[in-house]
């Protein structure tokens, strides 16, 4: 019973840390450890593409040593497909399968017909060479195999010590559902349409068979091409021998890596005119699959700017985990992780009276600020929020610039160096701005930050609309 209750605990503690977690990769070590506790030596979980070639293994109980071996000495993808197939359905064992070394059909599957020197063990004993695994499918396809060796009491699994092992399997399908799911890569999508769509980085997106799907306004210009001539089209058979050579071998290492790669090249176009051309391949891919490429095509006097888009996605991800609960919650969350993101205090947001002649502030998010009358002022350009909402651009000003465009009885009471105004969309008719106030001497409000600044400005609009009636 002490046992029973000791394996409970741990397994109400260790799915309690799934949530704290937030890729799949720490999640899932999450739940091997938990697994190797509950009575197991060495545990392993790897992700398969469609050729049975594992991607990727995560281990937990192995010395570095360990995983270097087993890192040697993977399963071939034929002997994995092999063990998925119904070859071995009759040593299926609910969800895992049990190929015991003293079964002969067993270790010739296991051996592939090779004989070896190690002696059988008695009936309940586990042997060396035993294999106990469980694949993970997903849409009827196999996509992670568990793997459990080395049982701490050293006997052969039974239906009863089984029971751990099968609620963490189900726990781990429903980890990598959901990760699957939840459309991992969505925000490219997003920032190829809404951000830099009339941008200076091109970007072209590239199926997982190499075809063209896509290309932005700002990669047709750069290409001197058009987007209706060449979706569909091959992306390495389509542009100029001489240019497709020298990138070619980039574009297969993001594949075959997984990892971005960059090239800097010089492309020539049909006039025979050259070009120099820094070109970044960021694959994307599912549960370590390749499933398509990003190329982000930019000048080398523009070389930094590529930059702008790993480091949106990074942060824009974050906000992601805000967008739950009612709408009151998630103006709450967009505003404090605004603040949190970029040294912001002091959020409040304001609209334009009726009568267009005050600045009204409508909601401020820290207890300092509660007197939410005092904010008002003025709606003309001395006001900071008010020219942003005018000129409909983000804004920002210090104290050490010689024309400061805010109410100086605020800046007296807040007493910060600089403030910021960005500019709300609610709807046509309703002018509203978010104002907050910064800590830094001096704010530079670069490409990147304008695109995530704006970005936080179209959720938060939206999330207003309720307060609004509209």
């Amino acid at each position: 019973m002490a046992a029973e209750l000791h394996l409970l605990d741990l397994l109400a503690s260790n799915f309690n840390l799934i949530r704290v977690y937030d890729t799949l990769n720490e999640k899932c070590q999450v739940l091997l450890e938990t697994l190797r506790k509950s009575g197991w030596e060495r545990v392993t979980l790897s992700f398969l593409n469609r050729k049975f070639e594992a991607k990727k293994t995560l281990y937990s109980g192995f010395t570095d040593e360990q995983i270097k071996i087993a890192e040697e000495k993977k399963i071939n993808p034929a002997k994995r497909k092999e063990l998925l197939s119904s070859m071995v359905e009759r040593f299926r064992m609910s969800t895992f399968y049990y190929l015991p070394w003293k079964d002969a059909r067993a270790r010739t599957i296991v051996s592939s017909g090779r004989t070896t020197e190690i002696p059988i063990y008695t009936k309940d004993q586990w042997h060396p060479m035993d294999l106990l695994y469980a694949p993970l499918y997903y849409k009827a396809r196999p996509v992670a195999v568990l793997t459990l060796d080395g049982p701490k009491d050293k006997e052969t699994p039974n239906k009863v010590k089984m029971r751990v092992p099968q609620i963490i399997h189900s726990t781990l399908i429903q980890v990598i559902s959901e990760y699957i799911s939840q459309e991992y890569f969505s925000y490219s999508k997003e920032l190829k349409e809404a951000i830099i769509e009339k941008g200076t980085i091109g970007i072209i997106q590239v199926s997982h068979d190499g075809k063209i799907t896509d290309i932005n306004l700002a990669g047709e210009h750069i290409l001197r091409l058009r987007k209706r001539n060449i979706e569909s089209l091959f992306f390495l058979k389509y542009f100029d021998e001489r240019f497709t050579k020298k990138i070619s071998p980039a574009f297969r290492n993001a594949i075959e890596q997984l990892s971005p790669q960059k090239i800097e090249t010089t492309f020539i176009y049909a006039d025979d005119t050259r070009k120099d051309l820094i070109l970044n391949f960021f694959p994307q891919h599912i549960l370590y699959e390749y499933s398509g490429m990003i190329c982000t095509i930019t000048y080398p006097e523009s070389r930094d700017l590529y930059k702008i888009y790993s480091t949106i996605v990074n942060q824009l991800r974050e906000m992601s985990d805000t967008l739950t609960g009612d709408y009151s919650d998630i103006q709450r969350k967009i505003v404090f992780l605004l603040c949190r993101q970029f040294h912001f205090r002091y959020p409040r947001i304001y609209k334009v009276s009726d009568d267009k002649t005050t600045l009204e502030c409508i909601l401020t998010f820290n207890e300092e600020t509660q007197d939410i009358a005092f904010f008002d002022h003025p709606y003309n350009r001395n006001s900071l929020g008010a020219t942003a909402i005018i000129e409909d651009k983000i804004l920002f000003t210090t104290k050490l610039e010689g024309q400061i465009r805010d109410v100086r009885r605020i800046w007296q009471k807040l007493d910060t160096p600089g403030a910021i105004a960005i500019p709300l969309h609610i709807n046509e008719n309703t002018k509203a701005v978010l104002v907050c106030d910064f800590l830094e001497p001096v704010f530079e409000l670069d490409m990147a930050k304008e695109v995530i600044l704006k970005y936080f400005a179209m959720i938060l609009g939206m999330a207003l609309k309720s307060y609004f009636g509209k």
